[in-house]
């Protein structure tokens, strides 16, 4: 998933801030209609949500949501990448992970009363494939046998998602996939209604229903979004708050002067703050922090001069001081060796990278015929932290006789051009693993198919594509990573990013909020957090 920084940084696995509102705060007509014993856990978000629908929801603040508004047929435990039984109590892989059978649990209910059946999880599927409703998520079910006929209009249903009776759904694929049930825990796999679908077309995502441990009981864009407790959820225990009530519009700024004045249950922590918290053992002893799943990097267009000679790529490796960037970030981040984050099935420890060596660097431009001055433009959002690493990536090129253009820009003009060929020689940005397998950052980011899609370096080897061709179709695990293994040397060795570091999330709680669990790749999930009386 394409990140924005600071955001991630910031924002922590979708986590905006929870804010408890006490004393004299205005309380809505929604939050008066609650039994006075109701358990409120209040969020202060300082944007809106994009969408409630999960065929349509791709990012942090969507994901956040819907894992508690929806449920897919399997979860990730709270705290790992294990899977765990969702709305499938059980399930089958053939030894050559080409078919898939699950048994569904009988007491799964939609929150309109209706039971969740497989039909119900074979239309949630087709939903995401059909190109009229224009899913993001389509390029994780193509595999399906009979996919492509479907997209295409050729036939009704897609013929590799069987339905044999109401607690059982079958999908086979065209080719082995050994990482399929991961790709069923993302929100786009979650079981929705069709009558419910088809009653609200594109405007379901204000009238959500799922079976998840909340339903939606109000969103007013700009101002807030309320959850309820879902009473037939069937996990019992879950959720351990009555209600979600998030305001929406509150800066980051606003949320810790309440969360220092008592008023905030959680918050992120700005950069200004982290030292004070940090060295006060009271609040640093209320922090929760992890390293993400995400990797962040300057990428470098392969097919402009002078970046596609290896050596000029190499040289602007070793010109970048990466601890002094993590410095920056108060320690916040782990330097990046290579693509994958540490963590990620296939992660090699034994990758070293680039370390800061200007002197190799200034020796390999010279190599390369670069002249002194080279003036290159690097595109990145205009975020304030942004632009301070912007700023040390300039100081350190300069020392090595490369004078840096900083080229602050809005995120959404600088996605469409990245994605442009011959346009960006260099851009900031970061990639957050979808789920945990080297297929979603090597495949998706240095694939020549991927070219104007997410491989914006333009990145292209021969040998790369044969053994990412050769890997994707591997079941055997072991073999499986030991090729993406050496897939991640050879893109170490060429170079199309400038590989910086990979974030640490923190988040600070107070003392009466137990529960939270953060995840190397979901947002942390609501219905584990608990507020206890204070």
């Amino acid at each position: 998933m394409r990140l924005r920084l600071l955001r991630w940084l910031l924002l922590t696995y979708g986590i905006m801030a929870a804010a408890l509102w006490m004393g004299c705060r205005s309380v809505s007509s929604t939050e008066q209609s609650f039994p006075p014993s109701a358990s409120v856990l209040h969020l202060a978000l300082a944007d809106d949500v994009p969408t409630l629908d999960p065929a349509a929801g791709y990012d942090t603040a969507s994901w956040e949501f819907e894992q508690v508004l929806f449920d897919t047929l399997v979860r990730y435990a709270a705290d790992s990448n294990d899977l765990k039984p969702d709305l499938a109590l059980s399930w089958d892989m053939s030894p050559d992970a080409t078919t898939f059978t699950f048994h569904l649990r009988a007491d799964a209910y939609f929150t309109n009363g209706r039971r969740v059946t497989s039909e119900d999880v074979r239309y949630s599927i087709e939903r995401v494939l059909n190109p009229k409703t224009r899913s993001q998520g389509v390029q994780y079910f193509r595999s399906l046998v009979g996919a492509e006929d479907f997209v295409n209009g050729k036939a009704a249903h897609v013929s590799g998602i069987e339905t044999p009776d109401p607690q059982t759904v079958r999908f086979r694929l065209m080719q082995p996939d050994p990482i399929f049930l991961h790709k069923l825990a993302m929100p786009f796999a979650a079981a929705v209604p069709k009558e419910v679908v088809e009653r609200w077309g594109e405007d379901f995502a204000r009238h959500v229903v799922g079976s998840g441990p909340f339903m939606l009981k109000e969103w007013l864009s700009g101002q807030r979004l309320v959850l309820v407790k879902n009473p037939r959820y069937f996990i019992p225990g879950k959720p351990k708050v009555d209600a979600v009530v998030a305001l929406i519009g509150v800066n980051e700024e606003l949320q810790w002067l309440k969360f220092e004045a008592g008023e905030i249950d959680i918050s992120s922590i700005p950069p200004a703050e982290f030292t004070y918290v940090m060295k006060t053992p009271r609040l640093k002893a209320l922090t929760i922090h992890h390293v993400t799943a995400v990797t962040s990097y300057m990428g470098m267009n392969c097919q402009m001069p002078p970046f596609n000679d290896v050596r000029v790529r190499q040289a602007f490796n070793y010109a970048v001081n990466k601890r002094k960037l993590i410095a920056i970030l108060n320690g916040r981040g782990e330097v990046a060796r290579g693509v994958l984050p540490p963590g990620m099935p296939g992660f090699d420890p034994e990758i070293t990278g680039y370390p800061y060596d200007p002197a190799k660097a200034r020796q390999l431009l010279e190599e390369a015929g670069v002249p002194k001055g080279f003036s290159p433009v690097v595109w990145l959002t205009a975020d304030p932290t942004m632009l301070i690493m912007g700023q040390s990536i300039q100081q350190d090129l300069a020392l090595v006789g490369v004078n840096l253009v900083l080229k602050p820009v809005a995120w959404g003009p600088l996605l469409d051009a990245v994605r442009q060929p011959n346009t960006t020689q260099l851009f900031l940005l970061g990639w957050g693993a979808d789920f945990p397998d080297p297929e979603n950052f090597l495949e998706v980011l240095f694939s020549k198919k991927q070219w104007g899609a997410n491989n914006d370096t333009f990145y292209y080897n021969p040998e790369v594509e044969k053994l990412l061709e050769q890997a994707s179709v591997v079941a055997d695990l072991k073999t499986r990573y030991a090729l993406y293994q050496k897939v991640q040397r050879i893109i170490v060795h060429d170079a199309p990013w400038v590989f910086l570091y990979h974030p640490v999330a923190y988040i600070i709680r107070q003392p009466w909020v137990h529960g939270i669990r953060l995840h190397p790749l979901r947002p942390a999930r609501l219905d584990n957090i608990e507020v206890s009386p204070h």
